[in-house]
């Protein structure tokens, strides 16, 4: 069986208010390799810093490799990391202190075998390779604080990539969602301290079903357009995810590293208080708004090259709309700005 990735991402900070440069690693098995690959993710960085003066670097590199084991789970996280598995000179299990050293900020993911979940199993252990939830919880925690020995660099965490229909059962997939639900809400928050350079990109928000009752798929899997295959249960997300879901993932590291994030946010966060319609759109969208109470202040359109297609402010408005009859045909991503942070969505623009 083909064993699935793990993306880690740093993106170290610079001294002062210079972001001009920044360095990125992506660490990955497969499943980060296709979206970096087929998302066009160096590309995307290349055609970023040309149009704004910048100098961000992002390389990749498979990661963990021999002689760890290959997987990327909260308990490898854990083992290698916290647990002092890691090597100061191999580059396959290099130690996240050893990783800062060269880099500006660090993102990592478990690949989809990270959301094979299981029902509660006896005494919850950090030492525990087992996946459950409470597992999770405690190798999370663990990581929470190494992070923050280091509290000049950036981390970037992905939550769950969602796992194919066939391959899981509703049961396990709604303890999927429950960790990825607890990873954007509880997690850095639970103890009361700031974690203010950890930020957390959502993933599973983009890839999974979130609708109970969808015309195709099922909730809390892999959306249904992004099965590689309708007949078998390969759980990597196919390459029309990897193009949708690449530049929507460049232009969060960019946002990060530009301080337009807040460390408790992830990149859809805003679905919950960002109301879109019609999506796709034609020719007009609306986007309500009336759950943020007023509190939202600037509007910000990117396409997915990353060029900055619209910039309005708000003024207490509940309800916006947007002509998006001149605007090509294709994917873009929405920044609300409010006071304390920066909710993210995505609009499809398609023109008969």
């Amino acid at each position: 069986m083909l064993k699935k990735c793990v993306f880690l991402f740093l993106l170290l900070p610079l001294t002062g208010l210079i972001t001009y440069g920044q360095s990125v690693i992506f660490l990955h098995h497969s499943t980060g390799g296709n979206l970096f690959t087929e998302g066009n993710v160096a590309d995307w960085f290349a055609n970023y810093n040309s149009t704004n003066g910048t100098n961000y670097q992002i390389t990749d590199r498979e990661f963990p490799g021999a002689p760890y084991p290959w997987e990327n789970y909260p308990y490898d996280y854990w083992n290698l990391w916290v647990n002092n598995q890691c090597s100061s000179t191999n580059l396959n299990i290099q130690c996240l202190g050893n990783l800062v050293q060269n880099y500006d900020v660090v993102i990592f993911k478990h690949c989809f075998p990270g959301a094979e979940i299981l029902a509660p199993n006896g005494s919850p252990s950090v030492s525990s390779p087992i996946k459950t939830l409470a597992n999770y919880q405690l190798q999370y925690r663990a990581l929470r604080t190494l992070m923050d020995q280091y509290p000049q660099k950036k981390f970037i965490i992905w939550t769950l990539v969602p796992l194919h229909r066939l391959a899981t059962t509703s049961e396990q997939a709604a303890r999927a969602k429950q960790f990825v639900d607890w990873v954007k809400t509880s997690w850095l928050t639970e103890d009361g301290q700031a974690h203010s350079n950890i930020h957390i990109f959502d993933f599973f928000g983009l890839a999974a079903e979130l609708n109970p009752t969808p015309v195709n798929g099922q909730v809390n899997c892999l959306k249904y357009i992004y099965e590689g295959s309708h007949s078998s249960s390969d759980s990597h997300p196919n390459t029309l995810a990897n193009q949708t879901i690449g530049p929507v993932f460049a232009q969060f590291i960019v946002n990060t590293i530009k301080n337009q994030q807040t460390g408790t946010e992830s990149v859809n966060l805003g679905k919950s208080f960002i109301k879109i319609h019609p999506n796709p759109s034609f020719d007009i969208i609306n986007i309500d708004i009336s759950e943020l109470k007023g509190q939202a202040t600037q509007l910000d359109i990117f396409n997915m090259q990353g060029k900055h297609i619209l910039q309005r402010p708000i003024y207490e408005e509940s309800q916006i709309i947007i002509n998006t009859s001149q605007f090509p045909s294709g994917s873009y991503l929405i920044n609300i700005k409010t006071s304390t942070s920066h909710l993210s969505n995505t609009i499809s623009v398609i023109h008969p």
